[in-house]
């Protein structure tokens, strides 16, 4: 996603709720400071902390995303919607053009040692298989698990969980998120 596309959805989100940088701060435990240079659009934003401000604003990730053309039941590929995160080296592409769904599958790309900066947890259960290349996923409470392409994991996303790519190259993975919490 385009900084630019996504510090303005992100402003107009806290505006049109009339709150105040200071109030999403302390609601989310994000800094003023970050959330500002984040709707100025001079700031990368992690998964796990666009993750919290969705939930805040009580949106999914598909509210944010760039629209494509929503009233498609078919979603091809060079139309999937992309969030992007440099700092994070990952790529997430959304499989459905909305979220009034009971699931929402993905495909996500990480770039060689990119991992998720900080553990994650949603409602609902998430359901992962590697199409390429080698993860480490730790759910609290649990050894970490060592995927190849093949194999697949299935988890309460309500446990927080990271992802990490231990290989040498791109690697990918298929994901479904029950309900669509993002």
């Amino acid at each position: 996603m385009a900084s630019q596309e996504l510090a303005t959805r992100l402003r107009d989100l806290r505006l049109e709720r009339k709150l105040s940088l200071a109030g999403v701060a302390e609601a989310t435990g994000l800094s003023s400071s970050f959330l500002s240079l984040i709707e100025n659009g001079k700031s990368d934003i992690t998964f796990s902390r666009l993750y919290k401000l969705v939930t805040f604003y009580g949106v999914s990730l598909l509210d944010i995303a760039p629209d494509t053309n929503a009233a498609l039941a078919v979603v091809r590929a060079g139309e999937r919607r992309q969030i992007h995160s440099p700092s994070e080296g990952i790529d997430m592409y959304l499989l459905t053009p909305d979220t009034d769904r009971t699931m929402m599958p993905v495909i996500v790309v990480y770039q060689p040692g990119a991992q998720t900066s900080e553990a994650a947890k949603h409602p609902g259960e998430d359901f992962v298989h590697v199409i390429e290349g080698r993860f480490q996923i730790e759910v609290e409470g649990n050894e970490p698990v060592v995927l190849e392409a093949g194999d697949s994991i299935y988890y309460k996303a309500t446990v927080p969980h990271s992802t990490k790519n231990i290989g040498d190259s791109v690697a990918s993975f298929f994901g479904v998120m029950s309900p669509p919490s993002l």
